[in-house]
């Protein structure tokens, strides 16, 4: 009997361990792939949790959630994927690039600026996390390193019209006005369809009190790209080189595509005030539609000092 068991004991000990019974990590993982190739996010998240649960360590499926997390704008769920992500893996930059980009969505500015500086360590050809770190650095103030970074990513890749867009937002940032137009028209000869860098480069002439340039970038933009912000800059131009009647008429255009526009409302509301100043005060439907533009700007955007300062001083005095 003895010898029986001892035998027994032997033969369990050479099968090995039992595996789990079902679908296992790897299973889950790609069955979060296929749907989520099929675009059923739902089915993909549940699939890639499953996996992740199944094995805590596997890395491929902390990626493909993280990205899915990501294109979706749950930024914090994203960065916690790729935190786990980036322990599974620390020498890998583009994991480090993900965990910092989500971190920049979040605003924990100084977290991304540390992941975007350990993506460099780990990729100093890595462009992306330059050009995104000399953002960051910009947003909290650092503006010599922020155009350092992003004139290196426009040397890394001298044909991005992102890069040399984002390096005149961060020329711009430290008062470097000419340089920065000088990035944002690259920006726009590398790719006309770039709207931000070319909403830039009117507001960065506009800033250098030049709107008859302004004028004439928003001119080439108009037939394809007619929105409300590009009509309110006209606007905004218009108003700068005295053409009042002609703003007017374009600050009413925006709102016509876009009735909850605010800034549009503002510069209505200032243009007919002024028109009501120069008329000796007579006319008060003027003053009465800036008050009301106003009034419903403030309802949009309550955090408008200035705008809260006009709304108050031209309130029609008590008889």
């Amino acid at each position: 009997m003895l010898a029986a068991l001892f035998a027994a004991g032997c033969n369990s000990g050479l099968l090995g361990p039992r595996k789990p019974a079902g679908p296992t990590s790897q299973d889950y993982y790609q069955q979060g792939i296929a749907a989520s190739r099929a675009g059923d996010r739902e089915a993909a998240v549940k699939a890639f949790i499953e996996s992740i649960h199944r094995n805590p360590n596997f890395a491929p499926a902390h990626s493909a959630l993280g990205d899915t997390y990501r294109q979706s704008g749950d930024h914090a769920a994203a960065a916690v994927e790729y935190e786990s992500l980036a322990r599974l893996e620390p020498n890998v930059g583009d994991n480090q690039y993900r965990l910092a980009l989500s971190y920049q969505f979040l605003n924990r500015l100084r977290d991304a600026v540390a992941s975007y500086l350990r993506a460099i360590r780990l990729n100093p050809t890595d462009w992306k996390s330059n050009m995104n770190l000399g953002l960051a650095y910009s947003a909290l103030g650092d503006h010599n390193a922020a155009v350092e970074h992003a004139q290196r990513a426009t040397n890394l890749n001298p044909s991005s019209a992102v890069a040399y867009g984002n390096l005149g937002v961060t020329l711009d940032a430290r008062g470097n006005r000419a340089e920065a137009e000088a990035a944002y028209r690259r920006a726009v000869e590398l790719d006309p369809n770039l709207t931000s860098a070319a909403q830039n480069l009117i507001a960065n002439l506009l800033d250098q009190g030049r709107p008859e340039d302004a004028i004439e970038v928003i001119n080439r933009l108009l037939p394809e790209h007619d929105t409300a912000a590009l009509r309110r800059r006209y606007g905004d131009a218009l108003t700068q080189a005295g053409r009042v009647v002609e703003a007017i008429e374009q600050y009413r255009l925006s709102l016509e595509k876009d009735d909850r526009y605010y800034p549009a409302m503002n510069g209505l509301a200032g243009l007919l005030i002024k028109q009501y100043r120069d008329g000796l005060l007579l006319d008060d439907r003027k003053r009465d539609e800036a008050l009301a533009l106003w009034s419903r700007s403030l309802q949009l955007n309550p955090n408008q000092p200035k705008v809260a300062a006009q709304f108050q001083m031209w309130q029609p005095k008590a008889r």
